[in-house]
């Protein structure tokens, strides 16, 4: 069959040129989502303050609940500290020449001058130098807890040098150090963050944590390879979780950035990944369904002459994979520079670091061979059940005029489709979380593949409504009516990328703008504080900086605000499934003055130790009612159980979960915000006055109101829109290819019929017009499909969000999605039109189909 379906391959090239199109711009998304996942497991930079470390050892940054397998491994989003006692463990192992316990802690640093703007940096103790390896260019190592050693770039940047002295800011309390030395790096390169050295004892204390370390760096005996390194290390630490990294992998404990960029990727991937690959396995088989429903005329030629339906099946799946082989591999190449593409735009708007490569290894290109070959091979085959099944007698007679009648399964799958994108649509009433907006895009793909599959029981009445007055165009609008209505199959799959594009397009871009107008109504409306102070560089504000702080004159109630995560192990059909959910800490002694959540059920002022409030739908979902208590893990993986006193309603603006800073406190990065509220008898000018004062003392505090609140969530915001308009983006671009090449072989296999209407006498002017019409038709079925499609969950979502059926946007997203799809539909039409109407008619008669 694979002789017979290459002569067929050579002998008709033009219908199976659009099938190719579709199968090598699928393989490139694939490829790409490939790619992301990839990368997101193994990429990694360079080390640089442990390059001349053999190995690093750090807590496990990973959660799996008990009898939960890979799927449920989630990422900690804090460091997991390491025991100080563990650090002599390990020197004692014969593999091990030197380790040395890496406190690290964020801190800034303002020059001899004190004008210039702090330069961030990390601080650590001198013994680890060896691990970079740094050695005294100039001065002396810090004998003292008053004195620093600067790395090279840090000291030319400061313009600093021994003797001098500096100020350094740590958790926002700013401190004077000497410059004992000047240290430099055995690469002589700038560094991706520069290091201040201070005396072993003074790092532990600004690292807030002086009995734990961060890391505990490793130098290998003699002759020690790494594998038997990470055996011995692995074995001194006994039962307690760590994770050995050793080569480019150390990088990912010295940069907390490289950690948490892979998640993105992996994130991007599993929700841009995920619905890329459904998209392109979608247009991939509808494209094959026009490819073949084009051939029934031949189908039904060969049935009428003997042929089996085996052997037109096993004609259809060896014409399908050699068509598919040969574009999944070509399509491997563009699906790399998508990758490539999507890497270099999250590098320039700041979302991973500009020096994160991707990792591009076979398995993600194989995988996505793998999947475009079987797309074809499913969609093809299955595309040619019904033609190879049909009687001989009646086949010819078939081919002539399809019936246009869905097969029962598909009728049966696009009421299934229609009742889970109904269901989906829904969501956002139970769970007014992000998660729940989510539901809004896969309820419009649902919906879309219920169009796709339902086809002529929805495509009936809709095209006799839309087409009714152009039967009163003498000519050209009945020509327009009678194909329009001739073959709804046809119909259907033309019609399904445009359906598609607007959905999409629509869901994607109002839910983004729904989700960010109920972001700033809830902030607005739900913080209090008069004044903000926020934490630029020095790693968050500390206690010190906090009692300070609210002991300025006109300064009442002060609320330090610090964000983390918090994890939940629920069952799901028997199975754990652990749930993530932004948590913040706040004072509950200060919550009434700072904030007000949207109490829905129980009392925040009974906030205290031990204890948690959750946003309303997702305590709903949990199943926890207030007074239950809740086994919880800490952005570290610590567990801990809290009690739910109270659930509120405003989850977008201020997180999932509120708990006391005093559950949190050694398990989460210091609080990056102060709530301020006025005084008694102070006024807000006054306490803007006094925030002033205080910032001046706490050099990396910036001064905001209000509305700088909202500009910081809106900049979360924004960073997740860029994000999502990345991935939407590439989305758009495979399916407006996909739209231009159903198109074109769709208007392409009519040149036939466009040459017997001119022979008949139909004029080159009116079958011109008539396509026109047909172009007209094309686009009103699509936007209304479309924008149905959409309109259902938005509206469900925007009711929930934000109590209006309206959703929040610009109506100028609304007129160019609908002007782009015309454009492209009449594109995509008109020009093989004219291409086919320069030759003569009789010439295209004689063409072989």
């Amino acid at each position: 069959m694979l002789r017979v379906a290459a002569k067929t391959l050579r002998a008709r090239k033009a219908p199976f040129v659009g099938a190719f199109v579709a199968l090598l711009c699928g393989t490139a998304l694939v490829a790409a989502s490939g790619i992301l996942v990839e990368s997101g497991l193994r990429s990694s930079v360079e080390p640089q303050r442990y390059a001349a470390a053999s190995a690093v050892v750090g807590g496990d940054q990973t959660m799996r609940p008990e009898g939960g397998d890979v799927m449920t491994t989630t990422r900690l989003p804090e460091p997991v500290l390491l025991p100080e006692g563990m650090v002599g463990d390990l020197a004692e192992e014969p593999a091990v020449e030197l380790a040395v316990g890496d406190h690290t802690t964020e801190v800034a640093v303002q020059g001899p001058d004190g004008g210039a703007k702090p330069v961030e940096a990390t601080g650590h103790g001198w013994d680890t130098a060896p691990l970079g390896p740094y050695t005294l260019r100039d001065g002396d190592a810090p004998a003292s807890d008053s004195e620093v050693v600067l790395d090279a770039d840090l000291a030319g940047k400061l313009d600093a040098s021994p003797g001098d002295t500096l100020t350094l800011t740590s958790t926002a309390t700013p401190a004077e150090y000497e410059v004992s030395g000047i240290a430099s790096h055995e690469d002589r390169s700038s560094p991706r963050r520069n290091a201040v050295f201070l005396t072993p004892a003074q790092a532990g204390r600004l690292s807030g944590a002086p009995d734990r370390v961060t890391a505990i760096g490793v130098v290998a005996a003699e002759g020690t390879g790494p594998d038997e390194l990470t055996a011995a290390l692995e074995s001194a630490a006994g039962d307690r979780d760590v994770t050995v990294h050793t080569g480019r992998d150390m990088s990912r404990l010295e940069f907390s950035d490289v950690g948490q960029s892979r998640g993105l990727l992996l994130l991007v991937a599993s929700s841009f990944g995920g619905l890329a690959v459904l998209i392109a396995l979608f247009i991939v088989s509808a494209t094959l369904s026009l490819s073949v429903h084009q051939r029934r005329r031949e189908f039904a030629v060969l049935r009428a002459i003997g042929a089996t339906p085996g052997q037109i099946l096993r004609i259809v799946g060896a014409e399908a994979l050699l068509v598919a082989a040969a574009a999944a591999v070509v399509g491997c190449v563009p699906g790399v520079l998508v990758a490539q593409g999507l890497r270099a735009f999250f590098a320039r708007i700041g979302a991973i670091p500009a020096d994160l490569h991707l990792s591009v290894g076979p398995l993600p290109l194989l995988a996505a061979v793998a999947v475009t070959v079987l797309t074809a091979l499913v969609g093809g085959v299955t595309a040619a059940v019904r033609p190879a099944r049909a009687d001989p007698v009646g086949a010819l007679r078939q081919s002539a005029a399809e019936s246009g009648e869905p097969a029962a399964w598909r009728r049966t799958a696009g009421l299934v489709c229609l009742a889970l994108g109904g269901s989906a649509s829904l969501t956002p009433l139970a769970l007014r979380t992000e998660l729940g907006a989510a539901g809004t895009g896969s309820a419009v793909l649902l919906l879309v593949v219920a169009v796709a599959l339902l086809g002529p029981v929805l495509l009936r009445p809709l095209v006799g409504a839309v087409t009714a007055p152009l039967r009163r165009i003498r000519v050209s609008g009945f020509l327009a009516a009678e194909h329009t209505e001739s073959d709804y199959r046809r119909l259907g799959s033309v019609l399904t990328p445009l359906v598609l594009a607007i959905g999409l397009t629509l869901s994607m871009s109002y839910t983004q703008s729904v989700l960010t107008s109920a972001t700033d109504t809830q902030v607005r409306e739900g913080l209090t504080a008069d004044a903000v102070l926020t934490d630029a560089a020095s790693g968050g504000i500390g206690a010190k900086a906090v009692a300070d702080i609210a002991e300025t004159p006109g300064v009442g109630a002060v609320s330090p605000v610090r964000e983390t995560e918090l994890f939940v192990t629920r069952s799901l059909f028997g199975d754990p499934e652990v749930v993530t959910y932004t948590a913040s800490g706040v004072a509950p002694q200060a919550l009434d003055d700072t904030l007000d959540l949207g109490g829905v059920d129980g009392d925040l002022s009974r906030m205290g130790k031990a204890t948690m409030a959750m946003e309303n739908s997702n305590a709903n979902l949990l199943g926890a009612e207030v007074g239950d208590e809740l086994d919880v893990r800490l952005g570290d993986g610590t567990p801990a159980t809290l009690r739910l006193v109270a659930t509120y309603e405003r989850g977008l603006g201020f997180g999932d979960v509120v708990v006391p800073n005093g559950v949190l406190e050694g398990h989460a990065a210091p609080p990056s915000r102060l709530l301020l509220s006025s005084a008694d008898g102070a006024g807000t000018q006054q306490l803007h006055s006094a925030a002033e004062e205080a910032a001046q003392r706490h050099p990396t505090l910036e001064v905001t109101d209000r509305s700088g609140f909202v500009d910081r969530a809106r900049a979360q915001s924004r960073l997740a829109a860029w994000i999502n308009l990345a991935g939407l983006a590439v989305i758009l671009g495979y399916i407006a290819v996909a739209v231009v090449n159903t198109l074109v072989m769709a208007t392409a296999g009519r040149f036939r019929e466009f040459a017997l209407l001119r022979l008949i006498g139909t004029t080159r002017h009116q079958l011109t017009r008539s396509l026109w019409w047909e172009v007209l038709v094309l686009v009103l079925l699509a936007v209304i499909l479309g924008t149905a499609a959409a309109l259902v969950p938005l509206s469900v979502l925007s009711v929930a969000f934000l109590g209006t059926p309206v959703p929040a946007g610009p109506p100028g997203v609304y007129a160019g999605v609908v002007g782009g799809t015309a454009l492209l539909t009449a594109l995509a039409v008109m020009v093989p039109v004219r291409l086919s109407l320069r030759s003569r008619p009789i010439d295209a008669l004689s063409i072989r189909e």
